[in-house]
């Protein structure tokens, strides 16, 4: 509603002369009548009421007699501005209900519905929105149906049914496919991408099967991450899943990744400076077709977890810390130095100096680029934050019924995670930027 129909509401409520404010207002308990004097002493007073307080401190006379004034009061303003619409009669019967205090009222409709909505009730309102709010709340946090019945029961004493329980969590799916498909910004300083696995029950088997989610985590040019998006191995461009849970994933492929980047570029990312990944399958031959101006880096934490298979117990931290030192020198030749005293050090574990040869041809790279950024997209360490994240969100709660559920769970525990993040920047963002903006003005000047 806008601030003229809040006036005139106002007004309404106000005049001494309106019998159906007289009679409302006649019947009304004083307490009742406390709340409504508020009404009339502030003309915000309708956005600011909460639709738990409007079942607990008024009845169906009152509901009616307010939706049919925002409805008249409508009707006004398109008659001023030339616009035609009519009423056309009531949607009858309605259930509003929190716990055990329900309301049924009736709902006056119009000829062209679409076009209003009521601030006190919106349409399609059967039970409160701070109820299922809360009901959210305490679904993320790890709790079951179950339990949050409980939960309601004893510490609020409201009785509500697993049923309706379940279909708030049901409901979320509109409201995670809306955040997937948001609008990003158009440029990226960096962009770390990773795996993880979550357990999910397949409906033609009895028992679980991990399910890969691939994640993107961006970090913005003024210096937050934010998650840009999530990604299962067994879905269509749509979003769609494609099969079912015990066949093969389609993922960690070339023709997957075109898909995922598509994606971001469809949603309105342009342009990404630095991607930092695993070494998943297909990934830099798609960032080379989809960005080819971005410097790709393999993730420095799983280049060592991988070198360790090719050590033994005894000598393997030793190994790591002499490696750790090629790709966290402070300069090229420090780096080089390094190198070559590893190199020589391990010249007779041959599987091992295979190996690391072709790893430190993927870290000297990094060289390139100053010491600020380069510490901060050398390793995948901000995604792996979120995996683990994404994977408290599933303790104790065994295997999922379906891979929505999943989403869901996966969804809410992003959201505690991007709220933390928009509370201040990246670490050392500072000396990052600086070097940005001396290196890549040029390409980012269009975007700042």
């Amino acid at each position: 509603m806008n601030n003229n129909l809040l006036v005139n509401l106002n007004d309404i409520i106000n005049d001494s002369n309106n019998d159906i404010i007289n009679n409302l207002y006649d019947n009304m308990s004083t307490y009742q009548k406390n709340i409504f004097d508020n009404f009339r002493n502030d003309i915000n007073a309708f956005n600011n009421y909460s639709l738990n307080d409007l079942v607990y401190d008024f009845d169906k006379n009152f509901i009616e007699a307010i939706l049919n004034i925002e409805l008249d009061l409508y009707l006004k303003e398109c008659k001023k501005n030339g616009i035609e619409n009519k009423r056309n009669g009531y949607t009858n019967d309605i259930d509003l209900t929190i716990g055990e205090n329900k309301i049924k009222f009736n709902r006056p409709r119009l000829r062209k519905e679409a076009d209003f909505d009521s601030i006190l009730i919106p349409k399609r309102t059967r039970i409160i929105k701070d109820l299922r709010d809360n009901i959210i709340l305490l679904y993320s946090k790890n709790n079951s149906v179950n339990d949050i019945k409980d939960i309601l029961a004893k510490m609020f004493n409201l009785d509500i049914s697993t049923a309706t329980i379940s279909t708030f969590t049901q409901e979320l799916a509109e409201e995670v496919l809306a955040w997937r498909n948001r609008q990003l910004d158009k440029c990226y300083f960096a962009m770390n991408i990773d795996c993880t696995y979550i357990p999910v029950r397949d409906k033609k088997c009895l028992n679980s099967h991990d399910i890969p989610v691939y994640v993107a985590v961006g970090t913005s040019l003024d210096g937050y991450k934010e998650i840009l998006g999530i990604y299962l191995g067994n879905e269509d461009e749509n979003k769609n899943i494609i099969d079912s849970l015990y066949t093969t994933d389609i993922a960690e492929a070339k023709s997957f990744w075109i898909t995922v980047f598509n994606d971001l570029k469809d949603r309105g990312l342009e342009k990404v400076l630095y991607v930092c990944s695993d070494g998943l399958t297909g990934i830099k031959e798609a960032i080379l077709d989809e960005f080819s101006n971005s410097f790709y880096q393999r993730c420095t934490v799983h280049i060592v977890r991988n070198l360790k298979d090719h050590t033994t117990k005894s000598n393997s931290r030793e190994v790591i810390t002499d490696f750790k030192n090629i790709y966290s020198a402070t300069s090229k030749n420090m780096a080089e130095i390094n190198k070559e005293y590893f190199l020589n050090k391990y010249k007779d574990n041959k599987s091992l100096i295979k190996h690391a040869s072709k790893y430190i041809d993927e870290i000297m790279p990094l060289f390139n680029i100053p010491i600020n950024i380069r510490r901060y997209i050398y390793t995948n360490n901000i995604v792996e934050s979120v995996n683990s994240k994404i994977k408290r969100g599933f303790y104790g709660r065994g295997a999922l019924p379906n891979i929505q559920s999943a989403l869901n769970i996966i969804y809410l525990n992003l959201q505690d995670l991007e709220t933390k993040w928009k509370k201040k920047h990246v670490s050392n963002w500072d000396n990052i930027y600086n070097e940005l903006i001396q290196v890549h003005y040029d390409d980012i000047k269009n975007f700042l």
